[in-house]
């Protein structure tokens, strides 16, 4: 259990510092490879990040180690995310990012939300099937630069701007699990 929430947390700190790269850097192409460098981390440290572990979830205990990796992964990118953008001295403003997250129809963000979760199992699954990094960057790449949202991501861009809740938070968990699964289950069938 100890181990489960230090890796939570970790996970948590390494997307947070994808989301500071990726709100710095002006062209979000770059700031989409950048990002990468956070579930880079994460899959070769193999820390447990929620939109990482869903897609191989398939009993009631790895669903409450899903439950204790997603508050993991929420209170350590929040903390550093609010941290950084209210102390840090670094330009963190990511009022119209959420803004536009926010004004997202319920089924808008469910919809963008599967997506990353397709992209999030891709990425992991291609760097267990390959330990080749390019297999984890490209799908993070296209979930930022299609606008899909990631539930931990966008918490901490939430966090920047000092917020910690808001109702499409459950739609982006939820699409995210249901991406990462449908992309398992796809995966599993296509190779019987």
């Amino acid at each position: 259990m100890k181990k489960l929430i230090c890796d939570s947390l970790f996970a948590g700190l390494m997307i947070g510092f994808g989301c500071i790269v990726f709100v710095i850097v002006p062209d979000k192409t770059i700031g989409s490879f950048l990002f990468g460098f956070g579930l880079l981390t994460v899959v070769i440290q193999q820390k447990k990040l929620f939109t990482g572990m869903v897609g191989y979830a398939d009993s009631w205990l790895q669903v409450h180690n899903l439950i204790i990796a997603i508050l993991g992964n929420l209170f350590a990118i929040g903390l550093m995310c609010w941290a950084f953008a209210r102390f840090s001295g670094i330009a963190l403003d990511t009022s119209a990012l959420t803004a536009a997250k926010y004004q997202e129809t319920w089924y808008a963000a469910l919809l963008r939300a599967i997506g990353c979760g397709a992209m999030m199992f891709l990425a992991v699954d291609g760097w267990r099937k390959t330990n080749k990094a390019i297999a984890v960057l490209m799908p993070v790449m296209i979930f930022i630069l299609c606008g899909f949202d990631h539930c931990i991501a966008n918490y901490g861009y939430m966090a920047m701007n000092g917020q910690f809740f808001h109702p499409n938070l459950l739609l982006w968990i939820a699409g995210n699990a249901i991406g990462s699964q449908l992309f398992s289950r796809l995966g599993g069938l296509l190779e019987k």
